[in-house]
């Protein structure tokens, strides 16, 4: 009898929590990834700007809720028994904040506070409003406006902050602050030249389009869902979570956004009411919808599509 009552009391947390911003993005991210148990997405409370740092961040309070949710309990947190608690831990926590500013400062709150977890990415354009309501206008961006595909795309893909060899001019080299978790001295593959070089720093243009460096900056900051970035903090972001061939598709996409002028439309709010209303109908903007994987793709008896495993 006692055997069953300390299986009844007994905490088993979820194999995986997601942590997003509100309760929309909870609500939203929990329908995508149809997920049962209760805490396998958190909504964080009691964030807050920062006006003398300038910047947003969390309160010490909801890490601790994320860790407790998770089983990552401290040593020194031991039952009346001696015993540590949470023996079951949650095999992954995925960071996954909007796709901007206040995002990005977010989630560098969790890369001090919680390195073990890792970070999701969605594109600025595919997780905006296309319908102005009573709190959101038209193209504000969130993780509550995202497709079921995007944010099974987005969890799939996180991944872990690495920690940054940054180099120099000369012979001296320092390592940047991120992770213990990750492999010490990885050297950074976006240097401060290459920054220059692609248009991404400085004065210059990006190819023949003419943009400047920071309209440049903003748009790749949309697409890799990092919002907008000066050049140290793009660079940092880039070094830190993306790969060479990621950063590649995404110049290549912001390029082909800002020839188009879709990502005018998009940053400048320059759409109205009514295409607004005419590009929510579902499936009807192909660069918008999908579902993460080859929706017409066989798949075999007992297997589940990407995503759904």
């Amino acid at each position: 009898f006692k055997e069953e009552e300390e299986k009844k009391t007994k905490y088993e947390p979820p194999s995986l929590i997601v942590v997003v911003e509100g309760v929309n993005d909870a609500k939203r991210v929990r329908k995508a990834l149809n997920v049962a148990h209760p805490n396998a997405v958190f909504a964080m409370r009691g964030s807050y700007f920062d006006v003398k740092a300038n910047k947003w961040k969390i309160q010490p309070n909801i890490v601790r809720a994320v860790e407790r949710n998770a089983g990552w309990l401290k040593e020194e947190e031991r039952g009346s028994d001696g015993e540590r608690r949470g023996i079951v831990e949650a095999e992954e926590v995925i960071v996954f904040t909007d796709p901007d500013v206040a995002g990005r400062q977010y989630r560098q709150n969790f890369i001090q506070y919680l390195p073990r977890a890792k970070h999701a990415f969605v594109s600025r354009y595919r997780a905006r409003c296309k319908k102005k309501t009573k709190w959101h206008e038209v193209n504000d961006c969130g993780v509550e406006f995202a497709t079921d595909g995007a944010i099974r795309v987005a969890v799939r893909e996180a991944r872990a902050p690495r920690t940054i060899k940054a180099t120099t001019s000369g012979s001296r080299s320092e390592t940047t602050t991120a992770t213990a978790t990750t492999t010490e001295g990885l050297l950074e593959w976006m240097t401060v030249d290459d920054m220059e070089r692609r248009g991404l720093k400085g004065t210059t243009k990006a190819g023949v389009l003419g943009v400047s460096s920071k309209r440049l900056r903003q748009v790749l900051g949309n697409v890799l869902g990092i919002g907008d970035c000066d050049a140290k903090q793009m660079q940092r972001q880039l070094n830190m979570f993306f790969s060479s061939e990621e950063f590649e598709r995404a110049m290549e996409t912001s390029l082909e956004l800002l020839e188009s002028g879709e990502a005018d439309a998009c940053d400048f709010h320059d759409v109205n009411d009514d295409d607004a209303l005419e590009s929510n109908k579902e499936n009807e903007d192909g660069f918008e919808e999908d579902f993460g994987f080859d929706a017409n793709a066989y798949i075999p008896p007992g297997q589940a599509p990407p995503g759904f495993e």
